[in-house]
């Protein structure tokens, strides 16, 4: 079944030219067919003429009656040639109309189209091309310069919140890089106390957990556009490139990593995807067990790009997964595991988070034995 706007507005052409030509013929029929039935009066002469002659004989009466015979035979016959002529231009008529509404329906369509391929182009990096649609000034013209006037806002918006990010970024980590500076110079004073290193290595982790924070913050504004700058990235490097920052953490608590990786080629942003990795990572450690075990696979299926990460750990309830995903977090019985590793219930929620803005989908369970099994899936690039 055709469901375009094109092929619905050539249909509309159609029909209506069917019933208009069906109705134009029809009163043509009626008119002929009464004109027929009726014919013009006879000249004035004639009659005069005709009443001055005498009664026909019988005989003539009967020639008379076989004319009008025949008369209203050629009648039926002149109106049946009209309906089946009538019928037969109808119908080609009407398939010529499809034919012309089909090309004036593209032409007339053809703006939409270019308003179409603008906006499913848009991006991030590409704001600031506008359609400039040129065209009589109608309904399809207000459509697109009401776009861009909207593409200029919204390239206003991505710009002040670029410039908000970078200043909310730098006004928050000087004052905690000056904090974490001034805790390592004391504690690498061999002149200082014991009870003032405790102090700074008690600053120098509340500042960690803080820088933690505020990447985790940012990364998760960001994350909340779905416009972003888009490259071709394996999955299988990046998850190489990324793993380095938890294997230390894993080695700490003897947690054994198992690494499956094929090749799975996506189109998305590398900083994005690289802190979605970081925060699988890290909650499948943090909340495992001492000499428990981690599984990373990644591989490409029917057009799609798939990263699996199985974990050992606690028990966790299926029915607060949805909850876990939510901002600042935590399963039940969790949270204090998680403040020792300083955690904050940020990192399921950037992986939501990213992953919607790659237009991806996530699976998360529950293991009956303890621990979370997470399935992000992207389209494979092209």
């Amino acid at each position: 079944m055709m469901r375009t706007i094109r092929a619905r507005l050539t249909l509309t052409y159609a029909a209506l030219f069917l019933v208009t030509g069906t109705v134009l013929i029809v009163l043509m029929y009626v008119m002929l067919s009464n004109a027929l039935d009726h014919p013009p009066p006879k000249p004035r002469d004639e009659q005069h003429e005709q009443s001055n002659q005498t009664t026909m004989p019988t005989n003539e009466e009967e020639w008379q009656y076989q004319i009008d015979n025949a008369k209203g035979e050629q009648r039926e016959e002149a109106l049946s040639l009209v309906k089946v002529s009538a019928a037969i231009a109808l119908g080609v008529a009407s398939v010529g109309a499809l034919g012309v509404g089909w090309v004036f329906a593209g032409r007339m369509l053809r703006p939409v189209t270019e308003i179409t391929e603008h906006a499913r182009e848009a991006s991030e990096s590409t704001l600031d091309r506008r359609i400039n649609l040129v065209g009589p000034d109608d309904e399809l013209k207000e459509l697109a310069d009401t776009i861009d006037e909207m593409l200029s806002r919204l390239e206003q918006s991505f710009e002040s919140q670029k410039r908000f990010a970078a200043q909310a970024s730098h006004e928050l980590r000087t004052p905690l890089a000056i904090m974490g500076g001034e805790a390592d110079l004391a504690l690498s004073d061999p002149d200082g106390s014991e009870q003032t290193a405790a102090l700074a290595r008690m600053v120098r982790s509340q500042v960690d957990r803080s820088e933690r924070l505020v990447e985790g913050l940012l990364v998760l504004a960001r994350s909340d556009s779905t416009v972003i700058n888009r490259e071709r990235i394996d999955l299988a490097d990046l998850v190489g490139d990324t793993l380095e920052d938890v294997i230390a953490l894993a080695d700490r608590s003897h947690i054994d990593i198992d690494l499956d990786l094929a090749s799975a080629p996506i189109l998305g942003d590398r900083v994005l995807l690289g802190s979605l990795l970081t925060n699988l990572y890290l909650n499948a450690v943090q909340y495992n067990r001492e000499g428990g075990w981690l599984r990373i696979r990644v591989w490409t299926a029917d057009d799609y790009s798939y990263v699996r990460i199985e974990n050992s750990g606690d028990m966790v309830a299926q029915e607060e997964m949805d909850r876990l995903f939510q901002p600042f977090q935590r399963g039940r019985g969790l949270d204090q595991s998680a403040r020792k590793q300083g955690g904050f219930g940020l990192g399921m929620a950037i992986i939501r988070a990213v992953t919607a803005a790659h237009d991806g989908e996530l699976e998360a369970h529950a293991r009956e034995s303890g621990g979370i099994d997470l399935t992000v899936k992207f389209a494979s690039a092209p």
